[in-house]
């Protein structure tokens, strides 16, 4: 996410970079994906969204842009017939107002695209979005119900889909990803159908490992830390603990 560009980058990306830089600093916006607490020999796969999620958020870009500056221009142009020199006084006034609010929202892109992160442990699946108010939302996959994979026109014409992996009493997820209750949306994917058999694998994996999963109980005894009666929540805890205490060994 922060590489340097290169002498073969367009000035843009030089341009756009060192926006990026200041607006980081100043957001203090994390510039590593976040970490997920993993036992011995564990790894942890971090990515964003592909670039076809990036594509798909400038077409939208630049339809709204079309829209918006068109619009502008029109009444630019009617307000000059009539009245010429309040046209020319507000000629430059407009082009600010037509101007200004496209480079914000274009670097705006970027940005979204930079700060959004999935990451995925053996055990859990965490995803982070934002830039001014950063929010980060943690799923155990033993407690997961449903993954599904949603793709509309758009998403279709850009080769992604999204996957909705959620809970019991998960809410439904809106238009842009969002989710509520115990959900979490990745969005902009291009390999929808390998994440879902992933997190299927994780979600089988963590249902029969249990708190314990490993020390292997003997014959006919209960496996250790296996406690039964108390609620996901207390045992989602204790796993965190556990998973803590064994990346500090």
């Amino acid at each position: 996410m922060t590489a340097r560009p290169s002498g073969k980058q367009p000035a843009a990306e030089w341009v756009y970079r060192g926006v990026w830089k200041a607006l980081a600093d100043w957001f203090r916006v994390p510039e590593r994906a976040p970490r997920l607490p993993t036992g011995p020999n564990e790894t942890v796969r971090a990515f964003h969204p592909s670039k076809g999620f990036l594509r798909l958020l400038k077409v939208e870009f630049w339809i709204i842009c079309l829209l918006i500056d068109g619009a502008i221009l029109v009444g630019w142009i009617a307000l000059t017939v009539f009245h010429p020199v309040v046209g020319a006084i507000l000629a430059i006034p407009a082009l600010l107002i037509a101007v200004v609010p496209d480079v914000i929202a274009y670097v705006a892109i970027h940005l979204r695209y930079d700060t959004t992160w999935y990451v995925m442990s053996p055990r859990s699946l965490r995803v982070r979005r934002g830039i001014w108010t950063i929010t980060e939302q943690t799923i155990t996959f033993e407690n997961v119900q449903d993954v599904r994979v949603t793709r509309g026109p758009l998403q279709q014409l850009f080769g992604i889909a999204s996957v909705r992996v959620s809970t019991a009493g998960a809410g439904q997820s809106d238009q842009h990803g969002s989710s509520s209750g115990n959900a979490a949306v990745l969005e902009g994917v291009d390999n929808p159908a390998e994440l879902r058999s992933l997190i299927m694998e994780r979600v089988r994996a963590s249902r029969t490992a249990g708190l314990g999963d490993d020390e292997e109980a003997g014959a006919g005894r209960p496996r250790v830390g296996s406690v039964r009666g108390l609620p996901e929540a207390h045992l989602a805890l204790l796993r965190e603990i556990r998973d803590g205490l064994r990346a500090g060994v």
